[in-house]
């Protein structure tokens, strides 16, 4: 069963809108690190640990070593690069007091919120007029996108990537 033209149109155009959005979030991570005198992977490691810290869940050194796909050794280097410039800090995890938590630091949140906080008021005002449906639907289409991403990713990991003829999932076709 092939897809309705006008279907294929859009899921055309929101894969581009998804490539776009990704390549958009690259430049201003690079930005970002480039004005504060960071590695790339340096402001990778911030944004994850921050994610992770307003999700309750703050990360350990070698949970950030994975999402980061670094070595132990590499991460911490990063991680002590990070706390001699004050964007992070080491915590003693409160419950098991033989596990070290990263948080983020005093001049790490001071840099981050001068930086994002007018890409913030961009977003709120981009947002303004969608619905609070429309806003439920955009979040549930992301996540799934994410979802997909990250069984991709997976997949990746764990077996041969996908042939560059491959019909299906055709992410650059689209």
């Amino acid at each position: 069963m092939t897809e309705a033209p006008a279907r294929a149109q859009l899921i055309a155009a929101l894969v581009s809108q998804v490539q776009v959005l990704a390549l958009a979030s690259d430049r201003i991570g690079t930005a970002f690190a480039s004005q504060h005198d960071l590695h790339t992977t340096d402001f990778r490691a911030l944004t994850a640990i921050h994610r992770a810290e307003r999700a309750g869940q703050p990360l350990t050194a070698r949970q950030l070593a994975d999402q980061l796909q670094v070595s132990p050794a590499a991460v911490t280097y990063l991680v002590d690069r990070l706390t001699a410039s004050g964007h992070v800090h080491r915590d003693t995890d409160p419950t098991d007091r033989r596990r070290v938590l990263l948080r983020f630091g005093d001049h790490g949140r001071e840099v981050a919120g001068a930086f994002f906080g007018p890409l913030g008021q961009a977003h709120a005002e981009a947002m303004a007029s969608y619905s609070e449906d429309d806003l439920a639907t955009c979040l549930r289409f992301l996540h799934d996108v994410n979802a997909s991403l990250d069984h991709f990713h997976r997949g990746l990991i764990h077996e041969a990537p996908p042939s560059p003829t491959s019909t299906t999932g055709e992410y650059f076709s689209h």
